[in-house]
């Protein structure tokens, strides 16, 4: 689908009430963290736009990691869902105060994997923080220390939420708002994440 042909996205969360809840975050983050240095880990490419603001709204001494994500489905034309995730690199988890970072929660099952991985390699403390949660469609008992914005309903005719790093075939990420558009038609996807080494190609 062309750009002209995109749907125009209505306003969910305005770029203002975003960046209020952003600072209200900032701060409850640097009081959970205070006075040692955090190690945030961002799920790309959701999160790319929060993480930027998020820890600019941080005052404290951090290192930032990045997980690279990509959507996959389980065969041409089907319509079960998979999830694959590799681990091609490690990030320096162990002994840290790490903050992980996602775009939008949902069934949880992603996350859970990712929390179990770290938790392997022993951190000092392990936090999460996400753009978007979504409880109501939990699958795993997983929940995170912060949310921009909380669904806990189904969406208005099963909207589909765009903008502020969240995008549909690569379209409305620039938004400066959370909006939605109708849901795409198409099988469901899954997503395969793969960690890249630093400096290394993209994966």
């Amino acid at each position: 689908m062309t750009a002209a042909a995109m749907p125009e996205a209505e306003v969910l969360v305005s770029q203002q009430d975003i960046a209020r809840r952003v600072a209200e975050i900032g701060g409850e983050v640097a009081r959970a963290f205070a006075g040692r240095e955090i190690c945030v880990v961002g799920l790309m490419k959701s999160c790319l736009v929060f993480m930027g603001d998020l820890i600019r709204a941080v005052p404290l001494d951090m290192t930032c990691h990045f997980l690279q994500a990509s959507s996959l489905r389980e065969q041409p034309g089907a319509n079960t869902l998979r999830t694959d995730i590799v681990y091609s690199t490690e990030i320096p988890y162990a002994g840290r105060d790490v903050l992980l970072l996602e775009g939008v929660v949902d069934t949880g099952i992603t996350l859970n994997f990712l929390l179990d991985h770290i938790r392997e390699h022993r951190p000092q403390s392990l936090r999460v923080c996400v753009l978007i949660d979504k409880p109501g469609e939990r699958k795993v008992d997983v929940r995170p220390d912060w949310a921009v914005y909380t669904s806990r309903e189904p969406m208005r005719d099963d909207r589909f939420i765009v903008g502020y790093g969240l995008d549909h075939a690569e379209h409305y990420r620039g938004l400066p708002f959370l909006g939605t558009i109708p849901r795409p038609v198409g099988p469901a996807e899954g997503r395969k994440i793969t960690i890249s080494r630093p400096g290394g190609p993209e994966q």
